[in-house]
């Protein structure tokens, strides 16, 4: 079985010459939601850090991860085991990812919530090709939503190295459809950054 889950690529890197690291220790956002990070459209832009995590995995969903080195920003760092992607090992990888820090604003905000996650998570949308090669990782995008919670724009903010696999992620997201973001009460349009984990059972690939 294939799962599309909502997570939010990463880059695995060689040992950091950490101490060991227990796997009871999980950072586990809730998967769930559809959203890693919104803010209001008139904020302006967020601030890309990185973080490393170290994790384990069956190559399908994420096993146990904590973040290793800081990005420097705890909420950004909350986003990192949602960034990364995931491969088979039974013993703990490293890997640098992408994390975004939210600009400044003033007001009370409600982050937007998916309405239809049945429509744009589904597992049967994995490309055939990368399917059949293998090929896997984690597509984070950026999402621009109008006043009413539509998805008006679509970009890639970290890619999974593959193609196909970044263009069905950001094609299913096109879908959803959100309840408005609210500033102060009022509906407006937001920047929502969220990932696609495409999950083959993989290992890492060679370095």
């Amino acid at each position: 079985m294939i799962d599309l889950l909502i997570v939010n690529a990463g880059r695995l890197i060689g040992p950091l010459g950490l101490a060991s690291w227990s796997i009871s220790a999980i950072a586990a956002p809730n998967e769930s939601d559809s959203v890693i990070l919104a803010f209001p459209a008139s904020a302006g832009e967020a601030a890309q850090a990185e973080a490393t995590v170290a994790f384990v995995s069956n190559g399908y969903v994420r096993g146990p991860c904590k973040v290793v080195r800081s990005s420097g920003d705890q909420v950004a760092d909350g986003q990192a085991c949602r960034t990364t992607s995931f491969y088979k090992s039974d013993t703990p990888l490293y890997a640098l990812t992408s994390v975004w820090i939210a600009p400044e604003f003033e007001g009370s905000f409600t982050t937007p919530i998916l309405r239809n996650p049945r429509q744009v998570i589904d597992p049967y949308a994995y490309p055939s090709q990368d399917l059949r090669a293998g090929n896997q990782g984690t597509t984070s995008v950026k999402l621009t939503l109008d006043v009413e919670g539509k998805v008006t724009d679509c970009t890639i903010a970290q890619s999974s190295g593959y193609a196909s696999l970044d263009q069905v992620t950001c094609k299913r997201f096109r879908r959803g459809k959100y309840e408005p973001a609210l500033l102060n009460g009022q509906p407006t349009p937001a920047i929502v950054y969220t990932s696609a984990f495409w999950g083959a059972g993989s290992g890492p690939p060679e370095q």
